[in-house]
């Protein structure tokens, strides 16, 4: 994968050639952290604190793209929460804090399960969040990534529009009478 793959990603997700995640921008995020892998693999492999926290910064903005996504097709007030807490541990200045910010907030995800059987693709995009989350390695990021540039493309962003106007239909009278 390369940091350009990620960029798109995120331009995907937001729906803007340049989304205000990341002040460095997101391809520099995706070389730094291609830089303290190699020097990592270069020192025996051992992770590094540097390693560690890149990788997780990676991690937040993979993340923030899949809940973006999901925000613009759940569009609920609890989803910008989640997705506040994120952008909230992009500027945390280690992996200790980036764990601190998330923990202290953690309830604010429960949140984004409200919606879910109303629209596949939104099961689908939190499915995506939740394997960022557990991902452990850059191939498994990368993956991730790759997935998410196919996936984004095919996202009807007009469902939710659908899904509102169905709610918004009359109930049947007669339905209601044989109650």
């Amino acid at each position: 994968m390369s940091a350009k793959s990620f960029e798109m990603l995120l331009e995907l997700a937001f729906d803007t050639d340049k989304p205000a995640v990341y002040e460095e921008g997101a391809a520099n995020v995706y070389q730094q952290f291609e830089r303290a892998y190699k020097d990592a693999q270069l020192k025996g492999g051992k992770p590094t604190e540097e390693l560690n926290f890149r990788f997780e910064r990676l991690r937040l903005g993979v993340a923030i793209a899949f809940v973006k996504a999901f925000v613009r097709l759940a569009d609920n007030e609890k989803s910008h929460e989640a997705l506040e807490v994120l952008n909230d541990a992009l500027k945390a200045k280690n992996s200790r804090e980036i764990d601190k910010i998330i923990q202290k907030q953690i309830t604010k995800f429960d949140h984004l399960y409200h919606e879910i059987f109303v629209n596949e693709e939104r099961d689908y995009l939190l499915g995506m969040f939740e394997r960022t989350l557990d991902a452990a390695s850059k191939e498994e990021l990368d993956e991730l990534i790759f997935q998410g540039l196919e996936l984004l493309p095919e996202v009807d962003w007009d469902a939710k529009n659908q899904d509102d106007e169905s709610d918004n239909e009359p109930l049947d009278e007669d339905f209601l009478k044989n109650l």
